[in-house]
Formats: C-alpha cells, structure tokens, sequence
C-alpha cells in the first residue's frame, strides 16, 4: 500500500501524506477503526521520516485520541506526549494534545497527572486567546469543560492528600464524543 520512498521529491510524499489522512478520517466516519489506524499509521510514518513536523502532530493528536477512544491509553499517551515534543509553536495543536493527555490520566485514574495537564491547557488557552472570541469555538468548549473539571480534580487530589483511600474514590468522567460520533 506504501508508495516508494522518493527522497527527491517531497512534495508527492507530502500529498501522500494528506491522502491517507483524509482516507483515516472517511474510515472514521464509517466508523471502521482498524482500516483508519491503518491509515492514520502509514500517514505517521511518513510524516516522521520526512520530517513534516506540522502533519506529524496532528496525526500525533488524532491517532492518539482513536487509540484513547479504545482505551487503549498507552499507545495514546506515547503518541500525544510525541506530538507536544514537537508542535510547541501551535497552540490550537498543543491545547488538543493535552486536553486528550488529561483524558489518559482521567482513564488511568492518575488524577494528579490529570490535574497537571489540565492547568496546563488551561494556561495555554488563557496566554494563546487573552480575548475568548479569538479562540476557535470547538476549543472555547474544551476550555469551558476542562474549567469545570478542574474544580472536581482540585477536590480528588485534596481527598487523596488527606490519605483517603485511592479505591474510594469514583470519578465519573465521559471522553468528549469523537468527531465521527453523530451525536457528537
């Protein structure tokens, strides 16, 4: 499936590249997620070895969400802290990167870890849009859920540092619906 590698000519790969994103998102939306990490994967691949950093984050960012989707929080936690690595000039990118990364942690029920990069993404946005109507509207949403989170993380963390018991705690924390969930 993979094309040969023409060092010579990086913009073919770059259109290969966004060809097997846009193949990952339709297999997203047709919910068939094997054939969109497929995609997602190849196009990663790619990315890296040409160096496209921008394309490398947000395939960082969107493979590591339908690996979070799956709860499978491992390879989803390599890949977002990969793409903060590299897409530190990219505020909108880096918010996506962490709030998912307070996902992991929420999933793992690393609620410290959570809190971290929950602060984190909210001091982001707040130094990116000091004027809330110049932020994308998706990510005044995130902003405004991930506000709300922090007060109930602020209150688990001090339960946990007050020696409550870990396993008494319960969280209830929903992922946000996927792109590709119609109810969404």
């Amino acid at each position: 499936m993979r094309p040969p590698h023409d060092p010579s000519d990086p913009d073919a790969d770059r259109d290969q590249v966004l060809v097997w994103i846009h193949q990952g998102d339709q297999a997203c939306g047709r919910r068939h997620f094997i054939k969109a990490i497929r995609y997602y994967q190849l196009a990663l691949d790619l990315a890296r070895t040409r160096r496209f950093l921008d394309l490398q984050g947000r395939l960082c960012r969107d493979l590591g969400y339908l690996y979070l989707h799956h709860h499978n929080t491992e390879k989803a936690r390599d890949l977002l802290q990969e793409g903060l690595r590299i897409s530190v000039s990219d505020p909108v990118l880096c918010f996506g990167l962490l709030t998912n990364l307070v996902s992991v942690s929420m999933l793992e029920n690393d609620y410290r870890q959570g809190l971290q990069r929950l602060e984190q993404a909210l001091d982001l946005f707040e130094k990116a849009f000091p004027e809330m109507s110049a932020a994308p509207f998706d990510m005044v949403a995130s902003y405004a859920a991930l506000y709300r989170l922090r007060r109930s993380l602020r209150r688990v963390v001090s339960l946990l540092d007050a020696g409550v018991n870990p396993e008494r705690i319960r969280v209830i924390y929903r992922l946000a619906p996927p792109p590709w969930d119609p109810k969404g």
